[in-house]
């Protein structure tokens, strides 16, 4: 079990970093639409934003890392308990 969630957890690495890089990339092209945008092109921009963020999985691969984490420092734990 511990050397599945180590594989997992190295998957989810890569997976991160590149939707990441990803939304830096992103980020990039929306800073620049950020200094024509009026208020309310400003607003749409935010709510764009959170989409391609939520698209890419950011939050969800943070909040499953977190997960495999916690399991990790537990068996690790149990193993020296």
């Amino acid at each position: 079990m511990i050397d599945q969630l180590k594989e997992e957890r190295n998957r989810l690495d890569q997976q991160l970093d590149d939707a990441l890089h990803t939304f830096a990339e992103y980020e990039e092209g929306m800073n620049v639409r950020w200094q024509t945008a009026d208020a309310n092109g400003r607003q749409d921009l935010m709510a764009e934003r959170s989409r391609v963020e939520e698209e890419l999985g950011i939050v969800t691969i943070v909040l499953r890392l977190d997960e495999i984490r916690e399991a990790l420092d537990a068996a690790e734990a149990s193993r020296l308990g």
